[in-house]
């Protein structure tokens, strides 16, 4: 197993190396099989601290949000990593690069990214593919996903927008404006790990508000980052650690229940907008196997909460259902044995306690947001057969999992402070809570809060509503040209994303159609069974869909 050192925070990027932006030297860590590189150590004073009067901010991102590079020691043998052996060096994006989509790199892709568990040891294996978070402790992991051009950046962004206004208050990437991300494939029982994600995170705090005088940091985290970030507060740090270093704690539409969408992702293949319609020359079996294996997912799955999500049925086909308590089964009786696995050693790791530091809580209502998975036959694997039960929500994530902060804010108005923006999907939530972020860093969100009512016992506090735009109940958000989108991805980035990679495909067409048609003669060419050597492919007996699920 490969091993890795530890970066230096906050290392500006050099133009000779644009896609990588820390420098991550030699002897690393092994946890529990997967190769990746520990993020650990101090942050390097620089010369530009930033404005001294804002304090330090740590951006979290949430499920997909994390870039990760990996490299693979040897030379790889199989034909489908030949086309993207022409784009990638020693180092390249494994999440996310569009060369790993072209025809003919499918193949590839998924075997690079996807894990292998072990269900005696219910723990993951060692694939030989080493991987290292980028950027950590500056903004390049967690400013968007492709970054290559400022087109590709903006279809695919996580905190890009409000980094950019950050930056224009006066805050400096890796001196008070951090990045935190993690490998969130592998799930709770790896982020919890000596050397862990949660281990890093706390490094990252300390060091900052070290740096920056004492003063303490704002943890803004969405989506999943915010149940990610809470189990951190509640369940790794002391509360006084938490009263020593953490100013703020700040989750945008924080699934805190879960979502159907990790788990459609799992039975269907559904991932982010990318499916068999888009990218015809992708099996959408092969997105769901993919997903299959990451605890990180299974973690994400829908989940009652004792006192305010009851139990409710969650998949259902003509002859059967399950509830969100049977989701284990379910996977059993799917033949999923090794997911089910995998979600029965994350659900330990749930929490809804409140947090313990003040919060400004920011979710998204208004649109409509699937309940329960309905197929109209059997097959649950057939996304063609799929249906939905329908709630309020913000389209990604329901209502109810949004809320959970309610509950803090109904016992604790003062600690706890929630604010509806009603109308916003899950992406347009991120965007509309942009202004109140940069209120809380400037210090003044209590004078903007109270224009939305908010005065209890002389300051603003409990559970506020932000109108957004009229939307009729049970409209659907706005069209093609509008801001918002599906609840995942806005609707102009997931037009310019498919018109990007048709592109992008018709370019490599050519060297994909060979690399396909030059497999095929390879395994013409070779000894049949029987013939006193494997009929199988090299890159079929050494990832093997079944071994590795």
């Amino acid at each position: 197993r490969a091993t890795s050192m530890p970066p230096t925070f906050g290392i500006r990027r050099s133009l000779a190396m644009s896609r990588v932006t820390l420098l991550l030297l030699g002897v690393g860590a092994v946890l529990g099989g997967i190769t990746v590189e520990d993020p650990s150590g101090q942050i390097v004073e620089r010369h530009d601290m930033g404005d001294p009067n804002l304090p330090p901010i740590v951006l979290i991102p949430g499920l997909g949000g994390s870039r990760i590079e990996a490299r693979i020691p040897g030379r790889r043998s199989d034909w489908e990593c030949l086309v993207q052996s022409f784009f990638q060096k020693t180092w390249f994006d494994l999440w996310f690069d569009v060369t790993e989509i072209i025809p003919g790199s499918v193949g590839c892709f998924q075997a690079n990214i996807q894990l292998k568990w072990d269900v005696w040891r219910h723990e993951y294996l060692d694939t030989g593919v080493q991987t290292r978070l980028v950027d950590y402790g500056d903004i390049g992991g967690v400013r968007c996903i492709v970054p290559g051009m400022e087109s590709t950046c903006t279809l695919t962004e996580v905190y890009s927008k409000l980094i950019y206004h950050l930056e224009n208050m006066g805050y400096v990437a890796g001196s008070n404006l951090h990045g935190a991300p993690y490998d969130w494939r592998t799930g709770p029982q790896y982020w919890t790990k000596p050397g862990g994600a949660y281990s890093q995170l706390q490094r990252l705090v300390e060091s900052t508000v070290q740096l920056n005088n004492g003063r303490k940091a704002v943890l803004i985290a969405a989506s999943e980052g915010a149940p990610y970030t809470l189990w951190f507060l509640n369940n790794y740090v002391t509360p006084e650690w938490k009263a020593q270093y953490v100013e703020a704690f700040v989750p945008v539409a924080g699934s805190f229940g879960g979502s159907l969408q990790s788990l459609r992702m799992v039975l269907s293949g559904y991932l982010w907008g990318i499916n068999s319609k888009s990218l015809p020359w992708i099996d959408g079996s092969i997105l769901a196997e993919v997903s299959r294996t990451f605890g990180g997912v299974t973690w994400a799955f829908p989940q009652t909460i004792p006192g305010h999500i009851e139990d409710w049925t969650v998949v259902q086909t003509p002859h059967r259902q399950w509830r969100a308590s049977e989701l284990g089964q379910m996977l059993h009786d799917v033949d999923l044995h090794t997911t089910a696995d995998i979600y029965n050693a994350t659900r330990r790791y749930q929490t809804y306690q409140p947090p313990g530091v003040k919060t400004y809580c920011f979710y998204g209502a208004g649109t409509p947001t699937p309940l329960t998975l309905k197929y109209t036959a059997e097959d649950v694997y057939d996304s063609g057969a799929l249906e939905y039960v329908e709630v309020d929500g913000d389209g990604a994530v329901t209502i109810d999992s949004l809320n959970v902060c309610d509950l803090w804010a109904e016992e604790d108005p003062d600690m706890y402070t929630v604010v509806r923006l009603t109308n916003a999907t899950h992406v347009g939530t991120i965007q509309r809570a942009d202004k109140y972020i940069r209120s809380i860093a400037y210090g003044n969100i209590t004078k903007m809060l109270r224009q939305l009512g908010g005065d209890i016992g002389g300051a603003p506090s409990g559970i506020l509503e932000e109108e957004g735009p009229y939307r009729a109940p049970g409209a659907r958000p706005p069209p093609l040209h509008a801001t918002e989108g599906d609840g995942l991805t806005p609707y102009v980035h997931l037009a310019t994303a498919g018109a990007l990679v048709v592109g992008v495909a018709l370019l490599s067409a050519p060297l994909g159609l060979g690399v396909l048609a030059a497999r095929r003669v390879w395994t013409w060419q070779r000894p049949r069974a029987g013939d006193g050597a494997s009929s199988v492919p090299a890159c079929a007996a050494r990832h093997p869909v079944t071994e590795l699920l």
